[in-house]
C-alpha cells in the first residue's frame, strides 16, 4: 500500500472528517484517558511490547503536562 492510502483514499472529499486546531477537554476525561494509557502501557510491557508500551507513556506524559499547566494557570500549548 503506498504512503498516504488507506481505507479513506477512496472517500469522497465531501464526506472526510474536518478537525479543528484543538480539542478541549474535561478533567475527567483525561484522567480517564491517562487510566487507560497506564492500563495499556503495563500490558503492553508484560506483553514484550516495550517500545510500544514507551510510545503510550509519552502519550501520558503529555496530557499529564497539559493538565499540570492547566493546573498552574499556565496556557496548555
Amino acid at each position: 500500500m503506498s504512503p498516504g492510502a488507506g481505507p479513506w483514499a477512496a472517500t469522497p472529499r465531501a464526506t472526510r472528517a474536518r478537525f479543528t486546531s484543538s480539542v478541549h477537554l474535561t478533567k475527567r476525561e483525561v484522567f480517564t484517558a491517562c487510566q487507560a494509557l497506564a492500563d495499556a502501557d503495563r500490558v503492553l510491557v508484560r506483553s514484550g511490547l516495550v517500545e510500544e508500551a514507551h510510545a503510550l507513556g509519552d502519550l501520558f506524559e503529555l496530557f499529564e503536562e497539559r493538565l499540570s499547566a492547566v493546573e498552574l494557570g499556565r496556557p496548555p500549548c
